[in-house]
């Protein structure tokens, strides 16, 4: 079939129970990477270096703020998604969640890491 770029990204929602703990402020936010001011080349690499480093630290939930854009379309926030579902960051991914207003609301998004792999 042939590859349509901007198709719904592969990275599934985690299971609403995180995202619902989180709101309520029982799951520790470890870390936050804010793309501001990045370029799409260069947020995608910050995001992936910040993802294994954080993993590598023991995170297990961090905020990604992509910002909202001009008119709530920005370039980063609808890339997100799909660098999300790219092998090399999904490795590290178990999924995603739009933020509550108090952690940047539509600015910002949850993204759940996997365990840190310690058998390396």
């Amino acid at each position: 079939p042939a590859h349509t770029p901007m198709k719904a990204p592969a990275t599934p929602l985690q299971h609403r129970g995180n995202e619902k703990r989180v709101r309520r402020g029982s799951v520790e936010i470890d870390a936050t990477l804010d793309l501001h001011g990045h370029t799409q080349d260069s947020g995608r690499a910050a995001l992936a270096r910040f993802l294994y480093a954080a993993q590598s630290r023991g995170a297990r939930t961090v905020i990604i703020v992509t910002g909202v854009g001009r008119g709530g379309e920005g370039v980063l926030k609808r890339r997100l998604p799909h660098w999300l579902s790219e092998p090399e960051i999904r490795r590290v991914v178990t999924g995603y969640a739009p933020a509550h207003r108090s952690h940047g609301g539509a600015g910002a998004f949850y993204v759940f890491l996997r365990r840190a792999d310690t058998h390396r």
